[in-house]
């Protein structure tokens, strides 16, 4: 994967956004998973993930940036998310600084697909930004759990098309 790829991605995704919320376009979760494994951040493929629980994934890998309480439940049962807003810094001394937002698609109990899509395009075009001018350093400073919340919040959408 090329290193524009993820930004492609994302504005393919941003451009499509009516479409694919209104269902006269599929939304392509595959193509997601593949810019999570491309980022070489996680330990083990975005679909491995899907099947561990909250604790597997919380004593293994977790940075501890989403609240994961209900240990005993799979991750993709989790409704929170953490979103990559903001990337700042200085490339030239391999410094850069990602901030992040919570957000919950599942509020009221009932599932909002365009924040799932919002997590999973805007942290896209953050991330794709950086990978363009310091991927070493993306690759440092990456939250985990934010790349989780992409692939958790691309398989809610497949899974709820």
């Amino acid at each position: 994967m090329e290193k524009l790829d993820i930004m492609t991605l994302a504005d393919d995704l941003a451009t499509n956004q009516e479409s694919i919320l209104n269902k006269e376009k599929d939304f392509d979760a595959e193509a997601v998973y593949q810019a999570i494994d491309h980022l070489h951040v996680l330990q083990r493929p975005i679909k491995e993930y899907f099947e561990l629980t909250e604790e597997q994934y919380y004593e293994t890998e977790s940075d501890h940036k989403l609240p994961l309480i209900d240990l005993a439940d799979k991750l993709t049962d989790l409704h929170e998310r953490v979103l990559t807003n903001h990337a700042d810094g200085f490339v030239d001394q391999h410094k850069i600084n990602l901030t992040y937002n919570h957000e919950n698609p599942y509020e009221d109990d009932y599932y909002n697909e365009l924040i799932d899509l919002h997590v999973v395009t805007y942290s896209l075009k953050v991330i794709g930004a950086v990978q363009a001018v310091a991927p070493k350093v993306l690759q440092e400073v990456l939250s985990k759990d934010a790349v989780l919340s992409i692939g958790l919040a691309a398989h809610a959408l497949a899974s709820n098309a």
